[in-house]
């Protein structure tokens, strides 16, 4: 028996065998070694910058249904969030976006797309930032794109997987303008402006009273949970938003949102008619600082007295984890 000519032969068997178990073994890590080629982070041709586009539209798509399925949900009662004058009525301050004036403009682009595509990028991307511009707190400091998102996303009116969107989008736009090494075509720039259409809207409606509502009321039952207290939803169209339990006894969440202004004390009134007394001590959580007399209803050891109102709590983010967790404490043992 040739020894040497059996051994060639087991060499030429033995790689594929290797290959395919280490492909069985690392088929994850694979799978996103070809994601990764596909990404904004690596040199990209026409048809991929293409694909690219094509999927952050779908995604901003997928998004805006999930907000618009939230506000229309009748189960969940969701007060409008602006800001209210002394007889309590409702004194609208929502920024809201203008789709009319995109819709133009944007048509504009998709048939600009066809001639130069790279100017149908660029003013589809000029757009979202103004866009973005419309929804965001002024101010005298210019920002950069990526500090624009990052601001939206940081004052509640950008939700973060759309923010990741619009930031996919400015990486894209970035490829064109700064790298060069997109091969830009007709049919790429009109998937780019698409996508730009996708998330404008998604962003109009994620502006919109009802949807920064909702935003902070699950940011609040995010952070208590965090904290380590044990939540118990609340029937949807009950008067409380969520349980807490603390040191085994229940305490009632309420979350008010408003956009801007102070928590007054007719508005602690009005909410006590929904709240008499019960064995469920209500704990209000706001997102805008406590007027005078709130703060003085606070510390005379019950917000309303003959209701089941204790305190109300103002939460913005981490810095008032603090302040959160000592208002369930006290509400839990009064």
């Amino acid at each position: 028996m040739d020894w040497k000519l059996l051994l060639e032969y087991i060499k030429v068997l033995i790689w594929p065998t290797v290959v395919l178990s280490l492909g069985l073994v690392f088929r994850k890590q694979l799978v996103g070694l070809v994601r990764n080629i596909d990404s904004v982070e690596t040199p990209i041709g026409g048809i991929t910058f293409q694909r690219q586009a094509q999927a952050i539209a779908e995604e901003a798509a997928e998004i805006e249904g999930e907000i618009a399925a939230e506000i229309s949900d009748p189960t969940r009662r969701v007060e409008p969030a602006g800001d209210q004058d002394g007889a309590g009525n409702n004194a609208q301050n929502a920024i809201e976006i203008k789709p009319g004036r995109f819709d133009r403009e944007l048509a504009n682009l998709l048939r600009l797309a066809q001639p130069d595509p790279t100017a149908a990028v660029l003013g589809a991307w000029k757009e979202l930032e103004a866009a973005l511009a419309d929804v965001i707190p002024p101010s005298n400091i210019r920002y950069t794109p990526g500090a624009m998102i990052q601001r939206a996303e940081l004052q509640g009116v950008l939700p973060s997987d759309l923010a990741r969107v619009a930031d996919d989008l400015r990486a894209l736009r970035n490829r064109v303008v700064h790298e060069g090494d997109v091969m830009l075509t007709s049919e790429g720039a009109t998937s780019y402006v698409t996508a730009t259409q996708s998330v404008i809207d998604a962003l109009s409606l994620a502006g919109t009273p009802q949807a920064r509502a909702i935003r902070y009321e699950q940011a609040v039952l995010r952070v208590i949970a965090d904290l380590g207290f044990p939540i118990q939803q609340a029937e949807r169209d009950g008067d409380w938003d969520f349980f807490v339990n603390v040191d085994d006894r229940q305490v009632g969440v309420v979350v008010k949102y408003h956009g801007r202004g102070r928590f007054e004390r007719y508005e602690l009134k009005r909410l006590a008619e929904r709240f008499p007394v019960s064995a469920v001590p209500v704990l209000v959580v706001t997102n805008i600082p406590l007027s005078g007399p709130v703060v003085e209803s606070n510390t005379a050891g019950g917000a309303i007295p003959e209701t089941a109102i204790c305190e109300v709590v103002q939460w913005r983010d981490g810095r008032d984890n603090v302040h959160i967790v000592g208002a369930l404490r006290r509400v839990a043992e009064s």
